[in-house]
């Protein structure tokens, strides 16, 4: 496909979706969507900017562009790949501002600049030339224009107050609500205590093997599940296998078909430090199950900004664990809130309510 063969008609147009690796995650998940949508009337690319191999997509189905295997700087092979293509819709999936800037100078008119995250920079250093970059995307807005989207309200206030107040449209994460919703059931009694998500720093794994613990001396039927995979699985594995209580633990690793988990389950407790959205809250949620989070604002955007679901913040862990003990003296009342809150999520966080909103904003551009 040449620049002189690109269609200027936005909505039959070639999307090209950009991300950092083409490895299994929640946005790369969005994208699968977007292909089995969106593929029938338009000719679709997936780039991975530093990306050597594809573990995720159909290369029958979308055409792959793997930027790790091309001589030369990554800035410098994406650039000239917007340049190439600039004609085409460019959905940009949490790129950063130095790829927002790249694509905005090669050309690319109206990029959609897609907020999947609230951690910006990491480091003064991160912070210094972030900005600049940042600043210098803002200088070219004065030209050029960008559509905004962010995966939830929490997400989209942070950016405008971290980065700049640009207007930013909120589209949920959508996700196929109808295989947890069949899963659907109000809980009865509390005996499987899960961890559902990614094992690594910030998602507070290990308090929540304490808070177990700390229930477990007072409850002999109580089993803790964790599910999920990450940098830090040896280390949560060793600390699950020391613990008093370890033939109650069970640590299952990456589980495939995870709205069964999620329906085996009695409570699950998610007490991450951050999060844009948090998916696993809304899919334990739909399937009836009672959660127990940290105070996240993502999480309030959730479940409604219930108290029953808040144990607080997890810097503060004495707090979290009189919340954490208080809920499971009343369990039936939290078991009846979460089962009441499932009926009216599955419209709410569908994937077609998602690439409705994600179709109209291309019609738009």
């Amino acid at each position: 496909m040449t620049v002189n063969k690109q269609s200027t008609d936005k909505g039959s147009a070639p999307v090209h979706y950009v991300i950092w690796d083409l490895g299994p995650g929640g946005m790369e998940l969005g994208i699968l969507h977007y292909i089995d949508h969106f593929g029938p009337g338009r000719k679709l690319y997936v780039y991975g900017i530093k990306a050597r191999e594809n573990r995720v997509f159909d290369e029958n189905r979308i055409l792959v562009g793997k930027g790790g295997l091309q001589p030369g700087n990554a800035y410098l092979n994406y650039f000239k790949y917007c340049r190439k293509y600039r004609k085409a819709v460019f959905h940009l999936n949490n790129g950063g501002p130095v790829i927002l800037l790249l694509t905005l100078l090669a050309g690319v008119v109206n990029p959609v600049y897609h907020i999947h995250g609230t951690i910006y920079w990491k480091t003064p250093v991160q912070k210094i030339y972030l900005k600049a970059s940042w600043w210098a995307v803002r200088l070219l807005m004065i030209f050029r224009k960008v559509t905004f989207v962010a995966n939830s309200g929490y997400s989209a206030s942070v950016f405008q107050d971290k980065v700049f107040p640009a207007d930013t449209r909120q589209v949920y994460n959508g996700f196929d609500t109808g295989r947890f919703i069949a899963r659907r059931s109000r809980r009865k009694a509390l005996r499987k205590m899960a961890y559902i998500g990614r094992l690594q720093t910030g998602k507070n794994v290990d308090m929540v093997v304490r808070l177990f613990e700390k229930a477990a001396a007072d409850r002999p039927e109580l089993e803790l599940h964790i599910a999920g995979s990450g940098p830090l699985k040896e280390q949560i594995d060793r600390r699950c296998a020391e613990s008093p209580y370890a033939d109650r633990i069970t640590c299952h690793g990456f589980v495939s078909d995870i709205d069964v988990f999620y329906g085996e389950m009695d409570l699950f407790v998610f007490l991450s430090a951050y999060e844009s959205f948090g998916n696993v809250v809304a899919e334990a949620l739909l399937t009836g199950l009672p959660v127990l989070t940290s105070n996240v604002p993502a999480f309030r955007e959730i479940h409604g900004g219930d108290g029953a679901f808040d144990l607080g913040d997890p810097s503060d862990y004495p707090e979290v664990e009189r919340r954490f003990l208080h809920a499971l003296d009343h369990y039936p009342e939290l078991a009846d809130k979460a089962y009441e809150l499932s009926a009216e999520m599955g419209a709410r966080f569908s994937v077609a309510s998602h690439l409705s909103q994600i179709t109209a904003i291309y019609e738009k551009l």
